[in-house]
């Protein structure tokens, strides 16, 4: 990569860092003002709002996980660890479910790309397991007979097993769902090694722009 091209994934790395940060003190800000307004008066909202703060303190953790795959060739082995993952290359973490028409087009896009696998590493995660069952997530994305197949690490499981704390691997009271924030489908995320997000998508539909500046931006980390 030249000097210029990695100037502009370093900045693209502040500014999604800049972006994400501003919307978690955004709403720390929004929570504390309400608190002072509220806590003269309204002594049961004041500890609601408290308790929004000690969630937003959560959220701010950084955590990993270990989780089962589907057992495929291309998952690596039976169980993936996150961590193991973040110290080979960046991660992309993408949430799906079986039937979300853009986790179905993100999954083509992604794998039709010209990812470079050498500085990103793409990871399915199966967010909503509560509802839906495991094979229906091997039958849409673990069958290489879909047209929304993955050739990459799938994980499952994510709503009923214990997030880690990324420093201490020490089991945390919240699920892997829970600790990367409740997060919609499609979603997707760059991790970098130290297991802080530095670029999240916004587009529900596949965007190869958008595929492009995460490459770019784990490319930087890289380096």
């Amino acid at each position: 990569m030249d000097d210029g091209a990695n100037h502009r994934s370093q900045w693209r790395i502040r500014y999604y860092q800049a972006i994400i940060g501003e919307r978690k003190m955004k709403k720390i800000i929004g929570l504390l003002t309400a608190l002072f307004l509220l806590s003269a008066t309204a002594g049961c909202l004041a500890e609601e709002i408290q308790e929004e703060l000690v969630v937003e303190e959560i959220e701010d953790k950084r955590y990993t996980f270990t989780l089962p795959t589907l057992g495929r060739d291309v998952d690596g082995g039976p169980m993936l660890d996150l961590t193991t993952e973040l110290g080979e290359n960046p991660v992309l973490l993408f949430w799906v479910s079986s039937q979300c028409q853009g986790c179905h087009e993100w999954a083509e896009g992604i794998r039709e790309s010209n990812l470079n696998y050498s500085t990103i590493q793409p990871i399915t995660i199966h967010r909503y397991g509560n509802f839906e069952s495991s094979e229906n997530i091997m039958q849409v994305y673990g069958n290489n007979s879909s047209d929304h197949y993955s050739p990459w690490p799938v994980v499952i499981d994510g709503h009923s097993r214990l997030a880690l704390d990324f420093d201490t691997r020490e089991p945390s009271e919240l699920s892997v769902v829970e600790a990367f924030g409740n997060l919609p489908t499609p979603s997707l995320i760059l991790l970098d090694k130290n297991g802080d997000i530095v670029w999240q998508a916004s587009s529900y539909w596949f965007s190869i722009e958008q595929l492009e500046e995460a490459g770019e931006v784990a490319a930087a980390l890289s380096d």
